[in-house]
Parts: structure tokens; C-alpha cells; sequence
């Protein structure tokens, strides 16, 4: 059986460790590997830059300098202007390939005396300072190296070995500055690190080697998968003919405070759209008629302190769109957190949790969905605590709360409190990043929790709908695409056999 090397994420201890048993098991050397890594990058500046464009390399002193100075060799002998930057290299293959360029009569330009005329006439620089494993801050010389680089990303195509220098490879970080690359081959496995937060802003296009040991190398079970199509086609078949509204089951949204009617609205369109039998929303009666009319098919409570009679007879509930922190709203959230059932925690509804904690009954399942401040409050951190490394933040809610959790944000994570492993989605735009998304979001978890969906898939299915729906909305442009503009794009992703069969 073939595997997607794509689907599976790493740490870089796992890639290190995992790496030397792979070439052991594949009778493969990290001399050999190391060739193979810099075969590589030539094949990705060869699709981008014809011979014979000219390379400026520039060296760390490991073996991601290493893959640089046999990247060197090869470069040249290929046809391309190559020149070196680098500092002394101290690992023992990283001696060895430096010493085979200089035997070629290659030259090296130490890395202190790199400056803005080296980059004059060039076409590609190859950042190959540190790659998998880099955890502490950029120190001189490599730090102004990096910004002497990002100063020229409009002249030149940049390419990073592995891992953009300066990025942690665990948690996305920059430390505190990285390349800005073009694109990133890296090698054995994808990393955690290329993958969520700031990482997107640094990777480029992402182009993974295995390097020819993936046979043996995933047999190590990963950190985090990666959220696909296939997963959502899966759990979203053809409905039978005989359907009725009883089989796709009732959300209750919970929401709607005074002034914030269109928090509720946009929550309870999307679950609509994603195909939840019947929805209902309890909101302020401030609130009741502008929802109402906005949307017929809605069925809008007003409600003052009483939520019983909503909750005996809906499926799951959403609280948080629009609900604010006022009495009204906390008289609400102790009402739905000794409901039992599944709900789905957002907005102000965590807010609320964070101030004054509720014990989870047993007979109930909770799902949130935080962004970084609603989960720095959850957790009595920073929001910059959280963005600095988003996997343990993750873990640490679904650990504190036991909840399913999605954190928000740029390679939006999913976990269970049940499973080490967790989800990350690959997809979206930058045209979520504006007020309603979030609800449009907390909606269709709605809907697929009341349509049945299992636990341990919903926030990963939920987080690839919205995520493809933003992509697909922002089509005519990012900046100006609103929440609303989603609902037609989730009414098609939700479809996907009818998508199937209109070759769409």
C-alpha cells in the first residue's frame, strides 16, 4: 500500500531519531543521504532557475551546511555560477563536502563578510545555515545573515534546506527573525514547525523528500495528520431518499446578546447550509426579531433566564456566537454546562469558562474552538505564550478541560482528549481573518455533531469545510470576502458526491 508522505507530520526529534533508524534499516549512509538531499534542491532550482543562473550558498555549521556544500559541487557541475558563504563547518560530513568543493577549486567566502553587493547579479540563494532542530534564538553572525537575505527576497528566488533558518521546527516560531524562502525542500518528513503559525509567512512552497527511506521512516506513527478531502467525503454520503428533517437532528445555538444579533445569525445559517435538520437560536429578545427575519427557517427564541425547554429537545447546542458577558449570558452558560449532550464552546461562551470553570458532566461531550487570546484565558497565559508553541497549548486545553479542541489560527490544530496523535489543516486564506468567521465555524461543527458525525472526526472535517470555503469564497479577492459569503461554498463542499458528479 502506497503512503501520502504529505498526510503525516513529525517533530524534529522524531525526524532525527527516526532518520538514523530508517538508513540503517534501508542500508543507506548520511553521507549517501546527504547527496541525496542536495540532488533535491538542485531538481527544485532546476524547475524554477535554468542553467546557467547564478547561486549564491550560504552555510551553517552543521549537516545542513552540510547538504550545502554538496549542493555547491553539484551546482556547478551542472552548469550553474555558484558561490559560497559560510562559516567553519564542524560536523564531520559538513568537513568532508566543504573539503570536495574546495578540492574542485570551488571558493568560500566567510559568512561574517557577507554583504548587500555579494547578492548584485544573483539569481538564487540556497540557505543551508540550520535546519531540523533549531530551538534557540539566532545569535551574529547568523542573524544579520538572515535579514541580509530577507532584504533581498524581491531580487532573488530563495530556496531554505529543510527548515528556514530561524524557524523552530517544532513550533513554528521565528527566533526571532527567519529567511522568508520562496520554497522549502525538506527532508524525510514534513515537521510540525512547517506547518502551523508563523510558518506560513516563512516556508514558501513546501517540497518534501524522503530521500528514498520513507519505507522504513513511516513506520513511526506521527505527531499530527493532515486534514484531507477524502476524510469529509467519507463521513458526508448521498442521503437516502426517504430522509426526513428527524434524521439530521436539532442544534440549539445560544447566543444573540443585545447589539449582537449577527453572531447567532451567521452561526445558525451555516448550520443550516451544512445540513442540520432543524435549527434553533436562543438569543436576547433585543435580538429575536432582527434574526427572525433575516432568516426564516431559523426558529428564534427569545429567552430571559430559561433555557429547559429548548435543551429537552435538541440535539447538540452551540453556545458562544454573539453571547457576551453579561448576567444574562452567564445565567445561559451554567444552564447548557450541565446539559448533557454534546455542545460546542466559542466566543464569550469560553470567556465565561475561563473566568469560572464548570466540571464537565460525565454524559456530555465538549468541544471548543479557541482562538490564541480564548485559549491564553483558558489557560491563564499569554496570547504570545500560546502562539509560541500552539501543539502544547492544544494538548494542555484538551488535558485541563477534557474537550475536543480546535485552536484557530494559521494551520488550525485539532485534538482529542482521548488520542496522543492530532489533526492539522493544511488549507484555508487569509480571507477568514475578519469578525463572524469564528461563528460561521462554531455552526457547522453544529451541524455535523447533530447529523451524527463521530467525535473524533467532527473538528477536523468542520475546520477543512470552513477552511475550503474561504479559499473558495475569496476567489474574486481576499480582502473584502465576509462570513455570509461562505454559506453558498459549504452548501457545495457538504455535497461532495453532487460535486463528483457535475466534474466540479
Amino acid at each position: 500500500m502506497s503512503i501520502d508522505l504529505t498526510s503525516m507530520i513529525y517533530t524534529a526529534e522524531q525526524v532525527r531519531v527516526g532518520e538514523q533508524e530508517a538508513a540503517v534499516a534501508c542500508d543507506v549512509s548520511m553521507a549517501q543521504l546527504m547527496q541525496r538531499a542536495a540532488q533535491a534542491c538542485l531538481g527544485a532550482i532546476q524547475a524554477q532557475q535554468p542553467v546557467p543562473a547564478s547561486l549564491l550558498i550560504v552555510c551553517g555549521p552543521g549537516n545542513n551546511g552540510g547538504d550545502g556544500w554538496v549542493l555547491a559541487r553539484l551546482a556547478q557541475h551542472a552548469g550553474y555560477k555558484v558561490q559560497v558563504a559560510a562559516t567553519a563547518p564542524r560536523s564531520n560530513l559538513a568537513v568532508l563536502a566543504a573539503q570536495a568543493w574546495r578540492d574542485q577549486g570551488g571558493l568560500v567566502l566567510e559568512l561574517e563578510s557577507l554583504s548587500a553587493g555579494h547578492f548584485q547579479g544573483v539569481d538564487v540563494v540556497v540557505d543551508a545555515m540550520f535546519g531540523n532542530g533549531l530551538s534557540r534564538d539566532l545569535t551574529a553572525p547568523f542573524i544579520d545573515v538572515v535579514e541580509l537575505i530577507n532584504r533581498h527576497e524581491d531580487d532573488c528566488w530563495i530556496l531554505s534546506i529543510d527548515v528556514p533558518t530561524g524557524l523552530d521546527s517544532d513550533t513554528g516560531v521565528a527566533k526571532p527573525t527567519a529567511v522568508q524562502a520562496n520554497c522549502t525542500v525538506t527532508m524525510i518528513a514534513l515537521k510540525v514547525g512547517l506547518v502551523t503559525g508563523e510558518a506560513v509567512d516563512y516556508c514558501g512552497d513546501i517540497v518534501l523528500a524522503d530521500l528514498g527511506i520513507s519505507r522504513a521512516f513511516f513506520r513511526t506513527p506521527p505527531t499530527l495528520r493532515v486534514i484531507q478531502r477524502n476524510l469529509v467525503s467519507e463521513h458526508l454520503q448521498r442521503r437516502r431518499n426517504s430522509s426526513h428533517k428527524g434524521n439530521y437532528g436539532h442544534v440549539l445555538i445560544v447566543g444573540g446578546g443585545a447589539g449582537m444579533s449577527g453572531a447567532a445569525l451567521l452561526a445558525g445559517r451555516a448550520a443550516l447550509r451544512c445540513g442540520a435538520g432543524k435549527v434553533s437560536i436562543a438569543c436576547h429578545r433585543d435580538s429575536q426579531l432582527a434574526i427572525a427575519t433575516a432568516q426564516p427557517e431559523l426558529m428564534v427564541h427569545a429567552v430571559a433566564d430559561d433555557l429547559t425547554a429548548l435543551l429537552d429537545v435538541a440535539t447538540t447546542v452551540v453556545i458562544g456566537p454573539g453571547l457576551g458577558q453579561t448576567a444574562w449570558a452567564r445565567t445561559l452558560v451554567e444552564q447548557v454546562a450541565k446539559w448533557q449532550g454534546p455542545v460546542v464552546w466559542d466566543a464569550d461562551a469560553l470567556n465565561s469558562l475561563a473566568v469560572a470553570p464548570f466540571s464537565k458532566p460525565t454524559e456530555s461531550d465538549w468541544l471548543f474552538t479557541p482562538h490564541p487570546g480564548e485559549a491564553a484565558r483558558l489557560l491563564g497565559c499569554t496570547t504570545q505564550d500560546v502562539a509560541a508553541n500552539r501543539f502544547q497549548a492544544l494538548t494542555q486545553i484538551c488535558q485541563n478541560f477534557q474537550a475536543y479542541t480546535l485552536l484557530k489560527g494559521a494551520g488550525t490544530l485539532v485534538k482529542s482528549p482521548h488520542q496522543n496523535d492530532a489533526w492539522v489543516c493544511r488549507r484555508g486564506s487569509p480571507a477568514l481573518a475578519v469578525g463572524g468567521s469564528g461563528d460561521v465555524l462554531s455552526g457547522v461543527i453544529g451541524a455535523l455533531l447533530a447529523q451524527k458525525i463521530p467525535l473524533e472526526q467532527v473538528l477536523a472535517i468542520a475546520a477543512w469545510l470552513h477552511a475550503v470555503a474561504g479559499e473558495n469564497a475569496a476567489q474574486r479577492g481576499e480582502r473584502g470576502t465576509l462570513p455570509s459569503d461562505l454559506m453558498a461554498e459549504l452548501r457545495a463542499l457538504v455535497n461532495p458526491h453532487q460535486l463528483l458528479a457535475t466534474g466540479a
